[in-house]
């Protein structure tokens, strides 16, 4: 699935590059694709420390910094956009550092994958044999052993 949608970006890419350039000439094409880059890894550095500093205070605040980390992940996806040479790319990168589209971006993810992510079958936190249970019970009782040092 991802193969395809990688061959139709270059190619959309490299078609808007073609048309850019043939309207407003091939070097002022090149400055574009850089000053967009310049823009975009200005902007992914100040939205990085910001969610940074969000979840530090999440976490100073005794939540878990969930939403925060979703947002490093759409922050890192933007960032990897925007090193991609293109407009195409690069509109979507920007759009992926904006705080309001970013948060559209998450919840449209999580209406459509909830299930997945929140189904208990996909869990590996849980464990519950009888092993376990019978190791937590003895918690409190002393080991013995032996210990000693060599020279």
């Amino acid at each position: 699935m991802i193969f395809p949608i990688f061959v139709v970006v270059t190619l959309a890419e490299i078609y808007v590059l073609v048309s850019v350039g043939g309207a407003i000439g091939a070097w002022s094409t090149i400055l574009l694709v850089i000053i967009t880059a310049l823009i975009g890894s200005t902007l992914l550095k100040q939205q990085g420390w910001s969610i940074m500093a969000k979840a530090q205070q999440s976490i100073a605040e005794g939540r878990t910094p969930a939403l925060e980390m979703l947002e490093g992940v759409v922050i890192l996806v933007s960032g990897v956009l925007l090193l991609t040479p293109g407009f195409i790319t690069d509109g979507l990168g920007l759009l992926g550092l904006m705080p309001w589209s970013r948060r559209y971006f998450i919840n449209h993810f999580l209406e459509k994958n909830a299930e997945r992510v929140f189904s208990q079958r996909n869990s590996v936190f849980i464990n519950r044999t009888k092993s376990s249970e019978s190791k937590t019970a003895n918690k409190d009782e002393p080991i013995e052993g032996e210990f000693w040092e060599d020279k």
